[in-house]
């Protein structure tokens, strides 16, 4: 069955802006919350959650294709099973995927076991179709608290958060996306837009414009934490529960 976007999108409605982290939830997980490159000026991480999408997801390649910007794919591991052409792709054009939960549940709701498989699962479905773990993730919604970072932390996960939310799951016309990004956008910033939406598809040409003008550079989240500087810890060490 095909998750509809409105439904993989709905907990993001109740975060539409910033949503902080209290150093108690950091103290002992792997958390980004700014993009910083050192030596890289005015730099902003592009990130995109809930793909892939079967006729969307193409299209924002070709965007980003156009536009020369790599960006951050955070995937639902079962729309990832899917259509893997998809993950493929946006692999082999140099973007960095990282994983949004196998179900897209809140995971909040869910008993401590039913959080390490929902990691476990979009770990090991990203790695069954490109031969590797993801490094990066986010919980769905922003929906979190200690117990959901340790456990994505325990799965070899560093969390990623945001700074600029273009709440383009709620209805916004993409006039509004461009504009509610754009408001909020900082050196450093990390940008959430979401795959499946019409309306982030036809604002986000803009988007770029307007922030490549602005003087900002893209970076993806590989970048802001290269593998040499990772504090490597064992990944996903068991199988997914299925």
């Amino acid at each position: 069955m095909k998750i509809r976007p409105v439904i993989l999108c709905a907990f993001v409605a109740v975060v539409a802006l910033y949503l902080g982290t209290p150093e108690e939830l950091l103290a002992s997980s792997r958390v980004i919350s700014r993009a910083k490159v050192p030596g890289r000026g005015k730099v902003v991480a592009l990130t995109i959650d809930d793909g892939p999408h079967s006729g969307y997801t193409e299209r924002l390649l070709a965007i980003l294709r156009e536009a020369k910007v790599k960006a951050t794919f955070f995937l639902v591991g079962r729309m990832a099973a899917t259509t893997p052409e998809l993950v493929r792709q946006e692999l082999a054009e140099g973007h960095t995927l990282g994983n949004h939960s196998h179900y897209h549940n809140n995971l909040l709701s869910l008993p401590p076991e039913g959080v390490v498989t929902e990691w476990r699962m979009c770990n090991y479905t990203v790695r069954s179709i490109t031969g590797e773990f993801p490094r990066f993730c986010r919980p769905p919604g922003g929906n979190y608290d200690a117990s959901v970072l340790e456990a994505a932390t325990a799965e070899g996960l560093t969390a990623v958060l945001w700074t600029a939310n273009a709440a383009d799951c709620t209805g916004l016309n993409s006039r509004d996306i461009a504009q509610k990004v754009l408001s909020q956008v900082s050196p450093g910033g990390i940008i959430l837009v979401h795959d499946g939406v019409e309306a982030t598809v036809q604002a986000l040409p803009h988007i770029l414009s307007t922030l490549k003008k602005r003087g900002y550079t893209f970076v993806t989240l590989d970048e802001v934490l290269p593998v040499s500087s990772w504090a490597e810890q064992p990944s996903s060490s068991s199988s997914p529960s299925m």
